[in-house]
């Protein structure tokens, strides 16, 4: 295949007339951010889809291509300048042949994203979890800086509006260069999954966390952390890391324009709730800020548990280094609610509150089942769908004891995400783990069973996650 470097792609998508951009599996999150970015450029953007979703039809009102299905006579007739593909999409699929066979220039979504961010000035979000709501925080907080910074952000944003915008961008006649403010910022959310992290040279970066994740790609942890001490050093200013964290310590601690953020005493920027749970009603946190000796002030968030507030914390600790004082960023952050499916109520009334949420990891399902404690209902209701055959077979000792928060549990069958299954590997094997561990659980295999399951169960007072 003739994969293409971030150069590669600016210097071919310059000017844009020489053709569309199609892009494989186009109703990804990411990849249609993607869309959404070469269409502010002025870019002519086709591409497929296996499913008509809300991110296929916005990028369709937008005047992009996008059909149903991958059928490589369209993709040949569409006659692009060049094919973009994620990690999801297998090297058997038809488009993706098709093109090499006729040596159409391709690239991995990363590389793409790269190669735009390079046209202003970067700033990266990336760790094991939180990068979503960490990044969708900071580009909120931009904006309301007015900044009016561009972002890729890798779920939908309702508060935002659109998940991914290039800013500053003048459209001049069809086919020649548009005029881009490269003093601009531009926030994105950078992928760890499959090796692309280090596709990325940002001015300045935010790392969250580094854990045992990923293990179909990556041979351990150590072959983790050499992916983000790798990324770390390509970052030309700031590092900003979390002192939580002991791996990042090891690794950042002592690189120069390194800042620390945490409840770490020993974090530069340090964080600390204000309350024994540090939470300001049913729907938000507060917590104070120190820089070194220095209070910089309260700050609040729509947001609920410690994870969050941790977030929260190092976009206050970036947007103080590049000069924004205390009250101007408390102002920014302070009406912020979040990405979809991260902590998002979906329902509520005067009995039961319904969230839902994407955490698949074991960690991220405890700190979510932790701040939804906080809000104090009757009991803790959780349906889970693995995620990845690899991720329920590598983490099923934590799998099997990250649901102890829950006052009745169903589990059922695990979400390829494209993976081959493993034999011996699924919803009912997870469920035998949990009950080893003492704990009742109710395995559903499929998805349409639940709901009559957890009507039945539902009381007043009740949360559901």
């Amino acid at each position: 295949m003739n994969l293409l470097s971030p150069d590669q792609i600016a210097a071919l998508l310059t000017p844009p007339g020489a053709g569309p951009v199609y892009l494989v599996g186009a109703g990804g999150c990411g990849m249609s951010g993607l869309g959404h970015l070469l269409l502010d450029l002025g870019c002519a953007v086709r591409g497929s889809d296996l499913v008509l979703s809300e991110e296929v039809q916005q990028l369709r009102a937008r005047g992009a291509e996008i059909h149903i299905g991958h059928d490589p006579a369209i993709l040949v007739g569409a006659r692009p300048a060049l094919v973009v593909y994620s990690s999801a999409i297998r090297s058997g699929n038809p488009e993706l042949q098709a093109a090499a066979r006729l040596n159409i220039p391709l690239a991995r979504r990363a590389v793409l994203l790269s190669a735009l961010q390079r046209r202003q000035r970067g700033i990266c979000v990336a760790g094991m979890h939180g990068k979503t709501t960490t990044t969708a925080l900071l580009a909120w907080a931009l904006q309301k800086l007015e900044a009016d910074p561009s972002y890729a952000i890798g779920a939908l944003a309702p508060q935002i509006g659109r998940h991914a915008r290039f800013a500053g961008v003048t459209l001049r006649a069809p086919g020649s260069t548009p005029a881009v403010d490269s003093g601009r910022w531009f926030v994105a959310e950078t992928d760890e999954s499959d090796g692309t992290l280090r596709e990325f040279s940002p001015e300045h970066s935010i790392i969250l966390n580094v854990d045992e994740e990923h293990l179909d790609y990556y041979a351990n942890l150590e072959a983790v952390c050499r992916e983000f001490t790798e990324f770390g050093s390509q970052t030309r200013g700031l590092v900003v890391f979390c002192a939580d964290d002991e791996r990042l310590g090891a690794m950042f601690a002592s690189r120069p324009r390194s800042i620390s953020y945490g409840f770490n005493p020993l974090a530069t920027y340090r964080a600390v709730s204000c309350g024994d749970s540090g939470a300001a009603g049913a729907s938000g946190s507060r917590f104070a800020v120190w820089r070194g000796p220095e209070r910089l002030g309260e700050f609040e968030i729509g947001l609920l548990g410690e994870k969050n507030l941790l977030n929260a914390t190092a976009v206050i600790a970036l947007l103080s280094e590049l000069g924004y004082a205390q009250g101007e960023i408390a102002r920014a952050i302070l009406g912020f609610h979040g990405a979809a499916r991260r902590q998002e109520e979906i329902f509520h009334n005067r009995g039961v509150r319904v969230f839902d949420d994407y955490g698949h990891h074991p960690r991220e399902i405890e700190a979510t089942l932790s701040a939804l404690r906080a809000l104090g209902g009757r009991r803790l209701l959780v349906a889970f769908q693995p995620h990845r055959f690899t991720r329920t077979l590598h983490l099923a000792g934590e799998f099997s004891r990250c649901f102890r928060a829950a006052d009745k549990l169903w589990l059922t069958e695990v979400y390829a995400a494209s993976e081959p299954a493993i034999p011996g590997v699924d919803g009912e094997m997870l469920a035998k783990a949990v009950r080893a561990q003492g704990q009742a659980v109710e395995y559903v295999p499929n998805l349409s069973d639940l709901n009559p399951s957890i009507r039945e169960a539902l009381e007043p007072g009740d949360i559901m996650l």
